[in-house]
């Protein structure tokens, strides 16, 4: 009998050890992942796992991850009625590689497992609280990430029995993607002409693919998109760069221009301005604006009996009145800062002249 008793305690230690061993974090490649081989804590206690989702939760913006950049990964898992709760978590790519770097945050709860591939929990992080328990970890994206990654999680809620039996498995999975900025345009060089403006623009872009092709480039005018001009010859210089020869017509709109590339677009990104003097250049001579900038005021010289209408770029009326003397100052304190047109009319001759507000 008493060999029984030795053969019974020989037995009997392993297991004991083995549990003893367990309750201070898991040994290791029992996530479930594709890289773990799938092997969770059934292997070593009884009965099947279940899946579950939303236990893995993080601070990764929706958008997604970005590389080098660290986040906050908290595991939490539910089961009515356990005792101790222990959990495993590690981080794959799509063909089960271990990517980021685990950092512990709950030294006394977590700690790394796995050749410090997977944080797992500690004696001391096995309490639940209520039916529930939670911890958390820092997880840094690699410097050279993959597009996907996920997040795979392990759960054993115990009864407390001193067994592996009567325990429940569960496992769950988090999918991340790696933030990829959106393509944009960035400019437009120069960013205005004339009317009857013929020549060549420089269009810039951020995270484009343009050397794939670019089918149009296209200037519509912001508050009415079915006046437009196109591009009458495109040429791809780069990914984020491209050159777009126009003719701008002589009659078109003045104001700001949607600048399209294909479907990308750059609102109010170009600016189409009134020809100078185009009406009649008799006047050229005896229509001075000065100082051009300016700030405070500005000085017209004009005929005397002369009529001037100053606008805006969009073409608002902001000031009309008859020139009652060669030269009128304009008092500008009110004016914001930005582009305006003055046309000035005088015995059925017009012309029209640049101010900049500063």
């Amino acid at each position: 009998m008493k060999k029984i008793y030795n053969l019974l305690a020989i037995l009997t230690l392993p297991a004991i050890l083995i549990l003893y061993s367990y309750s201070s974090g898991s040994p290791g490649g029992k996530t479930g992942s594709i890289g773990d081989g799938g092997n969770t804590c059934t292997d070593c206690h009884t009965g099947t796992s279940q899946s579950q989702s939303d236990w893995i939760s993080t601070n990764i913006p929706a958008q997604g991850f970005t590389p080098g950049e660290t986040y906050t990964i908290t595991a939490t898992g539910m089961h009515s009625g356990v005792v101790k709760f222990g959990f495993e978590l590690t981080a794959e790519d799509s063909f089960g590689d271990k990517v980021g770097t685990f950092t512990i945050t709950e030294p006394t709860r977590t700690k790394q497992a796995n050749a410090n591939n997977a944080v797992t929990h500690t004696n001391g992080g096995t309490t639940p609280t209520g039916n529930s328990n939670s911890w958390t970890m820092d997880w840094t994206a690699p410097s050279s990430s993959p597009e996907v990654v996920k997040f795979y999680a392990a759960f054993n809620a115990a009864d407390g029995n001193g067994s592996t039996n009567g325990d429940q498995i569960y496992t769950t999975e988090l999918t991340v993607n790696q933030y990829q900025p959106m393509p944009q345009i960035t400019g437009v060089d120069p960013d205005h002409a004339q009317q009857g403006f013929m020549g060549t623009l420089t269009i810039t872009g951020e995270n484009t693919e343009w050397t794939s092709g670019v089918d149009n480039v296209m200037f519509k005018y912001h508050d009415d998109n079915s006046v437009l001009f196109e591009a009458t010859q495109i040429m791809v210089t780069g990914d984020n760069m491209l050159t777009a020869d126009v003719d701008i017509p002589v009659n078109i709109a003045i104001g700001n221009y949607d600048v399209y590339v294909d479907d990308l677009v750059l609102e109010n990104g170009f600016v189409v301005d009134i020809i100078d003097g185009l009406a009649d250049n008799s006047l050229e001579n005896e229509v001075s604006v000065f100082p051009n900038p300016a700030v405070n005021s500005v000085n017209i010289t004009t005929p005397q009996g002369s009529t001037y209408i100053i606008h805006d770029i969009s073409g608002r009326i902001i000031e009309i009145n008859e020139a009652s003397a060669s030269k009128t100052i304009i008092d500008l304190t009110d004016y914001e800062t930005g582009l305006y047109f003055i046309r000035v009319s005088h015995l059925d001759n017009n012309i029209t002249k640049r101010l900049i507000v500063k």
